[in-house]
């Protein structure tokens, strides 16, 4: 799920601060709606960084966003969340239009569509993300906007969740 929404992020983007976590902490979240939630507000955060051409902000919210995941699968999805920040930034760097590009997640709720003792799956309702260049004075040069969970290739309306320790965490599996 979320290799596919940063090669997503990746594509719309060409077409058209935290502390760092070690590998063992986890955000996680007490309700499968929170850590969807909170996950997405730290993906806005990490895209509207200011500093975030630099390495070692990129670095922190690789960390800060794998933690969102489970245990099992943080290695893999912090290589992954680098991966995306290092091309929102290389591609920030030059844009398609304009001087700089905005991503943003919008949506109206969360909701469990599903779940049971140790699973879940949590629907984002009206997901959509965003992109938005702009000039070097601020001003809006084009939008272009899209269903998130179409954009990510999510054949289920919602995202995967998994409780680990009494936490819920994101996870591939699903």
């Amino acid at each position: 799920m979320a290799m596919v929404l940063w090669l997503a992020l990746g594509l719309l983007l060409g077409g058209c601060g935290a502390a760092a976590l070690e590998e063992n902490v986890g955000l996680g979240g007490v309700t499968p709606e929170a850590v969807v939630e909170s996950f997405l507000e730290d993906i806005n955060a990490a895209l509207a960084d200011p500093a975030l051409n630099e390495t070692a902000t990129r670095q922190m919210w690789a960390n800060r966003l794998a933690s969102y995941f489970a245990p099992g699968e943080r290695a893999d999805q912090r290589q992954a969340m680098r991966e995306m920040l290092d091309g929102f930034a290389s591609a920030n760097t030059r844009p398609a239009r304009g001087s700089r590009a905005e991503v943003t997640i919008s949506y109206d709720r969360t909701r469990v569509l599903r779940a049971d003792e140790r699973t879940a799956l949590v629907e984002i309702v009206n997901a959509v993300m965003t992109v938005r260049w702009r000039d070097n004075e601020g001003n809006l040069l084009l939008e272009r906007s899209g269903a998130l969970l179409r954009l990510i290739g999510r054949e289920e309306s919602g995202l995967p969740v998994i409780r680990v320790d009494g936490r819920w965490y994101l996870t591939e599996a699903g």
